[in-house]
């Protein structure tokens, strides 16, 4: 079992969180180095491309999403170059609770299949499209719209590998892609309750920032609940 520990290096505030999962999480543990997204030596105009699916994301991306999303990508990476028949990918602000997360990753590991992508979200924001299986008052069921986050996952091989080719190129933020399963194909399940929970507040915050302009910031109040209708219209009508 693997672990891949997403982490930014100039972020030293999170660094001590790092050690304490590098301890305590039960697998090997690999830290990789996140993309910093405000190097100005990264150039993201070839892997990132407004506009380019449906439905149309309706924000232009942060330089720190975009890192972000890369960042998830050279974990993917990473599990292909190693031949890894799957691992956990976490960011570096979550902390896990430590019996529940090891019987919630127990039971992940009875149903999980090649090609699927687990989540572990934070928050249990998501309904069940069709319960799969429940133990001991876990339960691990295919959503039916996947929830936003990536604090946490558990990717296979063949998951890792259809994320990669399919994500050359994007326009949106990592989680809010993961939602258009009739383009990537991956089967995501969501598991919970899941031993894990977020630790940014008490780390210096989110790294990707938030608007500042107070007229950005209602054009996405007003523009977000429409997005978010159109993603659930088309995530019936594919079917996927």
């Amino acid at each position: 079992k693997d672990c891949l520990i997403i982490h930014l290096e100039r972020s030293l505030e999170r660094k001590p969180q790092v050690i304490k999962l590098e301890k305590y999480l039960p697998y090997r543990t690999k830290v990789v180095e996140a993309v910093d997204g405000s190097n100005p030596d990264n150039d993201f105009s070839k892997s990132y491309i407004p506009s380019l699916l449906r439905p149309r994301y309706p924000f232009n991306l942060r330089s720190a999403e975009v890192a972000c999303f890369q960042s998830h990508r050279k974990c993917w990476q990473e599990i292909l170059d190693r031949d890894l028949e799957a691992a956990l990918i976490i960011e570096d602000d979550v902390d896990i609770i430590d019996g529940e997360f090891t019987a919630a990753v127990k039971l992940a590991m009875k149903e999980i299949k090649m090609g699927d992508l687990i989540r572990l979200p934070i928050k249990p924001r998501e309904k069940p499209r069709s319960k799969i299986l429940k133990q001991d008052n876990i339960s691990i069921f295919e959503p039916t719209l996947v929830g936003l986050g990536t604090q946490a996952q558990i990717i296979t091989y063949d998951a890792a590998r259809r994320l990669l080719e399919k994500t050359e190129q994007f326009d949106r933020p990592i989680d809010v892609y993961l939602q258009l399963r009739w383009k990537h194909k991956v089967r995501i399940l969501t598991l919970w309750p899941n031993g894990m929970r977020e630790r940014s507040s008490s780390l210096g915050g989110s790294l990707i920032g938030k608007e500042r302009n107070n007229s950005v910031k209602l054009r996405r109040e007003l523009l977000r609940p429409l997005y978010r209708a159109k993603v659930k219209f088309f995530s019936r009508i594919k079917k996927s």
